[in-house]
């Protein structure tokens, strides 16, 4: 098996609104039946213009609230901030449609599954086989996306000024206003920022589209030989179920992700079988030494912990094979956001890219094959295939999630 024409193949732009999505699952469907790997196809709707249509929004929502500060009538202008807010936290925080429920499509989880006889816990590997490119990449895009709390409150104190100005004659003299107007023309420019963060990728031309090799199709190929190797007897498995889920709709939303664990675990609701824990994979196969993110988050306002049994767990391992301790990074956002928001343990890993672009580069032409590191993603499969080899078959396993 060379793994490094196999990558070529899956790096290809497929975001969510192209054609070649579809072609990215029938061609890893046609890879699992050549190899005799059972798989089942976990089928669901794509809001794969979530992002353009938030954006739009927000900058039309903007643009009514912007006139209505101008005009000072607080309450209009209050209700169009108050759109905004409910918007993002529906769409982003929940999932629930509200201006995605547009435009949708039929996509699919592609999901393989090893069992054994009383098995003692269930260790799930989840990596997105979706592309995404946009106006900014990761590090830009969050410069933007930091700033979103403060310019709420300077909406929030524009209404109130606006409602006191009707009220106050002194309010209106020249100085005010114009402080005002410069203030809200401010917060208009912020929106169109937002706007070419969320929805800049439907201005991007063919020739600047993100292949995605290394986000995420090294990290789909790495769980893709992994299954292989399972599948072939080269990896014990202990008394652990395994489960590979490779999602769409990551890069719109956490689509796939989210769907599975509504499907599965009722959004936490209803508890697994056994202990359960899942390690997401971001980012593997580039660069640099292995990563683990201490958190991750919505994208919004929540952020949930990563499981630290995982971390020291798979560190050992890391460590036994390299020499080096992995490396640790604050947090960010993919696939393991509904799990742990469900209550299960989870870790998100990757290379952290050194030397080289690191974090950024992502989301634009620069993730392509030269990023690929052979070694790395050779390295990726066995770290993980001795992590499960880590768990001996023991009862005091039965205890923890993640132990």
């Amino acid at each position: 098996m060379d793994l490094m024409v196999l990558l070529e193949t899956l790096s290809v732009p497929r975001p969510g609104h192209s054609p070649a999505l579809k072609q990215t699952a029938a061609m890893i469907r046609e890879l699992l039946t050549a190899w005799n790997i059972p798989f089942t196809e976990q089928v669901f709707s794509l809001r794969y213009h979530q992002n353009f249509l938030m954006g739009l929004s927000i900058l039309i929502l903007s643009s009514l609230f912007a006139l209505f500060i101008l005009r000072r009538k607080p309450l209009p202008a209050f209700i169009a901030v108050a759109a905004i807010v409910l918007m993002l936290v529906l769409e982003v925080e929940f999932s629930v449609p509200t201006v995605s429920a547009l435009i949708q499509k039929p996509t699919e989880n592609i999901i393989i599954t090893h069992t054994v006889p009383d098995a003692a816990r269930e260790l799930i590997f989840t990596a997105h086989y979706d592309s995404k490119t946009d106006f900014w990449d990761h590090i830009q895009r969050s410069y933007i996306q930091k700033r979103f709390p403060f310019f709420l409150v300077l909406c929030l104190l524009l209404c109130l000024w606006a409602f006191l100005a009707n009220r106050m004659a002194f309010l209106r003299l020249m100085p005010f206003r114009l402080g005002a107007w410069l203030l809200t023309a401010s917060y208009v420019i912020y929106a169109g920022f937002a706007f070419s963060w969320l929805g800049g990728y439907m201005l991007m031309d063919e020739h600047s589209q993100s292949f995605g090799t290394i986000d995420d199709g090294a990290s789909v190929l790495v769980l893709l030989a992994m299954a292989k190797d399972i599948r072939e007897g080269r990896v014990d498995t202990g008394d652990s179920n395994i489960t590979i889920l490779l999602t769409s709709g990551e890069e719109t939303g956490l689509h796939g992700a989210r769907w599975y664990v509504k499907q599965r675990y009722d959004n936490g609701r209803i508890a697994p079988l056994r202990p359960t824990a899942l390690i997401s994979l971001e980012l593997i196969g580039q660069n640099g030494n292995l990563y683990y993110a201490t958190s991750t988050s919505s994208g919004l306002f929540r952020s949930y912990k990563s499981d630290p049994v995982l971390a020291e767990r798979l560190n050992k391992v890391w460590k036994g094979m390299t020499g080096n301790p992995m490396t640790v990074i604050s947090g960010g956002i993919n696939d393991a956001f509904p799990f742990l928001a469900a209550g299960i343990p989870s870790l998100t890993i990757g290379h952290d890219g050194n030397p080289g672009s690191g974090y950024g580069g992502f989301h634009s032409i620069q993730d392509n094959m030269a990023r690929a590191n052979p070694a790395n993603i050779a390295l990726g499969i066995k770290v993980l295939e001795k992590f499960i080899e880590s768990y001996p078959p023991q009862p005091a396993d039965r205890s923890s999630g993640s132990g």
